[in-house]
């Protein structure tokens, strides 16, 4: 062979050789997921003013970690509104909109801040803006649409606000809509990788955060979840949510941690400028009613302290409600230029409930209270919550809600003798904080997201009252 030809031979066997490396590194790399991809148009109700349609639009990394957020992009909220759901805002020739859709466990904002001309129907989008959601455990992050709340503004051929300036849709997916979004796998972080909670957040069990952290896909909702009978028809959207919370009993210098149970919650549509607060506001009314065993009660509630002071005992005490709670919620939103604006709110919960003293102990030793030792008068309750800072809370999110109630006095105590004079002296009086904590609404009607566990109250994020 001339060297010539060695050359060829050696120069091609080189050139060979760096293909394949080449192929094979290609053939090692592993191949890119896709990200997620959310398009899709869902059908809502808005009482009174009909069907509207919203188009989602959004993507989401194909893969999730614990503890790191999962952060949408390209957010699309586009809402196509026929003209008569408007009626609320007669001479309007445009239109600008704040669209509110729950997208569980966080909400996606669009603000159309230019005025769209009025058409039928009329497609109304803006910025969106949709915070990024942590997942607290391995599994599924199921993103689904919950609730829907339109604020519209009508604007007339000169430019002057209309009167009302305002109208307020609040709506529920339609029956049978589907409320999945999109489902992104979540994985273990790596030993590189493990997220340290900050003091206060929700983590993973052994890593120094409370074992309350939601899950990340919804349960359908219990069988105690209805729709509450013979309501005022303006009430029309039901949901249930699950609620805790703690109490201290001044007189003991304890606390009784009230067990999670459920309640019923039915609704009125968001109301603009048709509120007792002067206007601009928006305003929500509730009826809630609790479910235990077909009976209007909380689970029992189990305590333990000092009688006088130094005789170790304990006593069970269930909470039955009497009628239905009311509560009432308004909101106004300040705008910021450019941004979806900052919310100031307050929400009131009037209730009438009844304590009742099941069992107790002295030292160890049963007392026989009797089958019917409870309040002799009903407890007159009221709790309020923010709409805005750290203790937000709203109807269908849930949140901290806090109260200073007077217990009265107690009577019917005592199977072999009078035990009233006693249980009224050790428990009854003024002064008594109560902090409860609401869970977010599972929907009984169209997109059944599910009532998920919620944050037990000696979360540090919701200290002892």
């Amino acid at each position: 062979m001339t060297r010539f030809r060695r050359a060829l031979v050696i120069a091609a066997a080189a050139i060979s050789l760096v293909v394949v490396a080449g192929n094979a590194g290609a053939q090692q790399e592993p191949p890119r997921a896709e990200p997620l991809v959310i398009d899709t148009s869902l059908d809502y109700v808005c009482g009174e003013a009909g069907p509207v349609t919203l188009r989602v639009t959004a993507t989401l990394p194909p893969t999730g970690v614990v503890g790191e957020p999962v952060e949408p992009a390209d957010v699309g909220l586009q809402l196509t509104v026929p003209a008569a759901a408007l009626a609320g805002l007669p001479g309007a020739a445009s239109v600008t909109v704040v669209t509110r859709l729950d997208v569980l466990p966080s909400t996606w904002v669009a603000v159309q801040s230019d005025p769209v001309p009025l058409a039928d129907p009329v497609v109304l989008g803006g910025t969106v803006t949709a915070p990024p959601v942590t997942p607290h455990r391995v599994g599924d992050l199921a993103l689904a649409a919950g609730g829907l709340t339109v604020e519209v503004t009508g604007y007339a051929e000169d430019g002057a606000p209309t009167e009302p300036p305002s109208a307020g849709l609040t709506c529920v997916l339609a029956e049978g809509e589907t409320a999945a979004l999109a489902t992104v796998p979540v994985g273990a972080p790596t030993a590189e990788r493990v997220p340290s909670p900050k003091t206060g957040e929700r983590g993973q069990r052994g890593q120094g955060a409370p074992s309350a952290a939601p899950p990340a896909i919804a349960a359908p909702p219990p069988p105690e979840c209805y729709r509450l009978p013979d309501v005022p028809v303006e009430y029309r959207a039901p949901f249930c949510a699950k609620v805790n919370g703690r109490a201290n009993i001044a007189k003991l210098d304890a606390a009784v941690y009230q067990p999670t149970g459920m309640v019923n919650i039915t609704a009125t549509n968001l109301m603009i400028n048709k509120c007792p607060e002067k206007p601009p506001v928006g305003c929500q009314d509730a009826l809630v009613l609790p479910e235990l065993n077909g009976e209007p009660k909380y689970p029992p509630a189990p305590g333990s302290f000092y009688a006088f002071g130094f005789m170790p005992a304990t006593g069970t005490m269930q909470l039955t409600q009497i009628g239905l709670a009311n509560v009432h919620q308004w909101s106004k939103l300040t705008p910021i230029p450019g941004q979806p604006g900052e919310y100031e709110g307050l929400t009131t919960v009037n209730v009438k409930l009844s304590a009742q003293i099941l069992d107790a102990t002295v030292n160890g030793v049963p007392v026989p209270v009797g089958p019917d030792c409870r309040s002799a008068e009903p407890i007159d309750a009221v709790f309020t919550a923010t709409y805005n800072g750290p203790d937000k809370y709203s109807i269908t999110k849930g949140g901290p809600l806090m109260g200073t109630v007077t217990i009265p006095p107690f009577s019917g105590c005592g199977a072999d003798e009078d035990l009233d004079p006693i249980l009224t002296g050790l428990i009854s009086g003024p002064g008594n904080r109560v902090r409860l904590y609401q869970g977010a609404v599972c929907t009984i009607t169209g997109n059944n997201v599910g009532c998920d566990p919620i944050a037990e109250p000696n979360d540090p994020k919701y200290p002892k009252p």
